[in-house]
């Protein structure tokens, strides 16, 4: 009889244990995947591990902190996993969701280490056209190839951000397409920006495009053929100032033209990547655009600012990223890159008080890089990156002593990774 309770009680310990393990599967095809990614660097300037410009340089009159010492650092934060879901078709259309997220923390106000989402989007797939809803990265503009080491590397020079959006690609043949949709106006992942920022206060909602060409007769390296990209966003930015107890404000648009491309120079043979040659990158127009994180953090320069009288103006800008990828071995291959970013500020924006001067006003960054995959599993890289950048005018920055620091600044920064790709 003891026996005979002993196992009903188990049973009944045993029977909830089942019923919620059932449930964590699922009814539809479930991927998981991911990476650990570990990260050794030095910077020559004392920065974190993903700067994307130089501090001012140190003169005989003020000594700059960040440009009297460098560092070292580590992290395996860009470790990150996810999950791709295909469900039952709707409408004629095949449906998927993908989710996304590391442990970079920096998008939620979290440090290192912290959890953060990269991707969460729905999609509805037709045989001439799709459509995505969710956070992903914006649908224009970006290139279609980046083999940075960092995941910030470069992200000034239009490089691409995650935004939540609805974008609707048409397929008029299997080469051509044009892509129309929303975008949200402000980089709502961000810890200081999202709802509370003239971007959102505009009641405009972004607007993105694209034309695009993409074919497979001039060969392929991987999955990267020939493309070409003409795109658009469009938004506006109130930006608000008190008056007295009230508030008040004044709009400016924000907008960014962007051509992309990818060239398979001399493609792959028989699926083998040895010896093969591939440019790709983007050229770039816009005003008001870095505010909203379409130009990353890049810098000081933060977009639209108040004038006298309290109109609000921002300066234009453009650039370009061009990345060369050479295949010396199927598994081996070198990349060696090059951004640009100028914002054309006026002369009252660049002199009228300190604040302005310390503004960026002009970006270049070189990198090269060398990646090897050694196994399915693991892929080890290399990269030596320069970053060049100038102020408005001479400033103080953070330092000591009574003059004025240099208006411009370098940073060299020396990486190693190690990615287990699972």
């Amino acid at each position: 009889m003891k026996k005979f309770l002993l196992a009903l009680i188990a049973v009944a310990l045993a029977t909830p244990v089942l019923g919620n393990a059932g449930s964590v599967s699922s009814r539809y095809d479930v991927t998981f995947g991911g990476f650990v990614k570990y990260d050794f660097g030095y910077s020559t300037q004392n920065s974190h591990a993903d700067p994307s410009y130089g501090y001012r340089s140190s003169t005989s009159d003020r000594a700059i902190l960040a440009d009297e010492y460098g560092n070292t650092y580590m992290s395996g934060a860009e470790t990150r996993f996810n999950f791709l879901i295909k469900g039952p078709d709707l409408w004629g259309a095949k449906t998927s969701a993908f989710i996304e997220g590391d442990f970079r923390g920096t998008t939620t106000g979290n440090q290192y280490g912290g959890f953060q989402l990269r991707h969460a989007w729905m999609k509805m797939k037709w045989n001439s056209s799709e459509l995505l809803l969710g956070q992903a990265y914006q649908q224009w503009g970006m290139p279609y190839y980046a083999a940075q080491i960092g995941a910030d590397d470069f992200k000034q020079y239009l490089k691409g951000i995650r935004t939540p959006q609805v974008a609707f690609r048409h397929f008029f043949t299997k080469e051509l397409s044009a892509m129309f949709g929303l975008t949200s106006a402000t980089e709502w992942s961000g810890a200081t920006r999202q709802y509370n920022d003239g971007y959102a206060r505009s009641s405009w909602p972004g607007l993105q495009g694209e034309m695009a060409y993409w074919t497979d007769r001039c060969g392929k390296i991987g999955s990267n053929n020939l493309k070409f990209g003409l795109g658009a966003y469009y938004g506006k930015d109130t930006e608000t100032y008190t008056s007295g107890a009230e508030y008040k404000d004044s709009t400016v648009n924000a907008w960014v033209t962007a051509f992309r491309y990818s060239i398979p120079i001399v493609p792959e043979r028989q699926g083998n990547k040895a010896m093969s040659v591939l440019l790709n990158g983007n050229f770039f127009i816009g005003q008001n655009a870095a505010g909203n994180n379409w130009m990353g953090s890049s810098g000081p320069s933060n977009g639209s600012y108040l004038r006298p009288g309290n109109d609000a103006a921002a300066p234009t800008l453009f650039g370009l990223f061009s990345q060369v990828s050479w295949w010396m071995t199927d598994k081996l291959w070198v990349n060696g890159m090059y951004g640009y970013l100028k914002y054309n500020y006026s002369e009252w924006a660049r002199t009228n008080n300190a604040t302005a001067r310390d503004r960026i006003n002009m970006s270049q960054t070189f990198a090269a890089n060398l990646l090897w995959e050694a196994n399915p599993s693991i892929r080890l890289g290399l990269q030596w990156m320069r970053m060049f950048t100038h102020y408005n005018g001479v400033g103080q920055g953070t330092g000591a002593g009574t003059g004025l620091a240099a208006s411009s600044g370098v940073m060299d920064q020396y990486r190693f990774a190690a990615w287990y790709f699972f």
